[in-house]
């Protein structure tokens, strides 16, 4: 790692503790926001994010004569590599991607990747053994995500999500285009304990505004101790969500168009909610 990569890393590490968020649930429109106090003097997105990776130039001589490197493998909603997805419908709105060689991966193993809060009165997102932890400590409706330094403009981002013991609306929660000067501005998926999933946009200092609101799904696997592969491509201002591969919605909003992700732990039942994030995969338009 460079000196110039780590110094970024440990000034995202002072900067990215995306937390937020509103209190009680009902009724929806008279929710309020909140701000860590940690955060409410924290400058803009700083310039060490990572821009998506430009495109591919005409292959020199040299390159044409190398081998061609085997795609990367992409994960399934159990962990395990899928070495090669089946092919896309020609309505599938990922339809150019290829989702057997992701543009970005992480698997969670490089300290200060993403860093969030550590409180253990309101939650904690901790990285260790290759996987992100976010333990929600009060089911109380607060949000508090960890960020990373990936651009999260247009893209089309997967990571699966192990939520531990739940109930009902406790949920796994994936947010992209994080931004802010308090990190408290992204859109927000989650997926219920119950199988449903909702997406929000949150906003500065007020309720956020619900573009789907829960709804069913039988691409998302219920119950406790499960793992879903949760996805969302966010193209221009339309939004689709993805389930274990399969598309189960879509919304169109023109708020934000650039920022970074967010992984979180919401408890809406549960005393102590715990997921666990692995194998997080990004495309490209």
């Amino acid at each position: 790692m460079t000196h110039a990569r780590t110094i970024g890393l440990l000034i995202l590490a002072g900067l990215l503790a995306g937390c937020n968020r509103s209190a009680q649930e009902p009724p929806p429109n008279v929710l309020s926001t909140q701000v860590a106090a940690t955060l409410t003097a924290a400058p803009t997105l700083p310039a060490s994010i990572t821009p998506p990776p430009s495109p591919t130039g005409a292959p020199s001589a040299t390159s044409a004569a190398s081998p061609t490197p085997t795609p990367t493998e992409t994960p399934t909603p159990g962990g395990e590599p899928s070495p090669t997805p089946p092919p896309l419908a020609p309505d599938d709105p990922r339809t150019g991607l290829n989702l057997a060689a992701p543009d970005y991966t992480d698997d969670f193993s490089t300290a200060y990747k993403w860093v969030g809060p550590d409180d253990p009165a309101s939650a904690t997102n901790r990285m260790g053994s290759g996987k992100l932890e976010a333990t929600d400590h009060k089911a109380d409706g607060y949000i508090w995500w960890s960020t990373t330094d990936q651009s999260a403009g247009d893209s089309y981002a997967e990571v699966s999500a192990a939520i531990g013991a739940c109930s009902g609306k406790d949920a796994a929660g994936f947010s992209v285009r994080v931004n802010g000067a308090s990190f408290d501005q992204a859109y927000a998926l989650e997926f219920s304990c119950e199988g449903s999933y909702r997406l929000r946009r949150f906003i500065s200092n007020t309720a956020p505004d619900t573009l789907i609101g829960w709804t069913d799904s039988p691409e998302i696997t219920k119950g406790p101790n499960v793992t879903n592969r949760m996805g969302l491509l966010a193209r221009g201002s339309k939004f689709y969500v993805f389930a274990n591969g399969k598309l189960i919605g879509q919304s169109e909003d023109v708020a934000y168009t650039s920022g970074t992700y967010g992984l979180y732990a919401s408890a809406a039942g549960s005393a102590t909610l715990i997921v666990t994030f692995d194998d997080f995969a990004a495309w490209y338009p």
